[in-house]
């Protein structure tokens, strides 16, 4: 599914949607809307059913985006860690550092 048919659906079928296809998520009923979309996101690119370019949203971004998709990444890199899939953790590690980026250049703007 695209990012804007996620979107469209609401919290609820989103959740649903997340645990029916992809029950290796954990915490998706505690999440909100926007942290789902980008979880499932991010489980579609590390299965490769994904291109890279697509985890992560267009600019104009807010720090507590950013964030979001830190913690995202950082769950990301735990699970990864447990597996030892060192060449999933690097990417992962990479992706942190470069939301960290984004985020400073984000505060130093403003």
């Amino acid at each position: 599914m695209e990012r804007r048919e996620l979107e469209k659906l609401t919290g609820t079928k989103l959740m649903e949607l997340c645990l029916e296809k992809y029950p290796e998520i954990q915490g998706v009923s505690g999440m909100k809307k926007e942290e789902i979309i980008e979880a499932f996101i991010a489980e579609e690119v590390r299965l490769g059913l994904r291109p890279k370019t697509d985890a992560l949203r267009p600019t104009g971004q807010t720090v507590s985006d950013l964030k979001a998709q830190i913690r995202l990444f950082k769950t990301r890199r735990n699970q990864t860690l447990g597996e030892h899939d060192y060449e999933g953790l690097k990417e992962a590690r990479a992706s942190i550092k470069r939301l960290k980026r984004r985020v400073r250049k984000l505060r130093e703007g403003s």
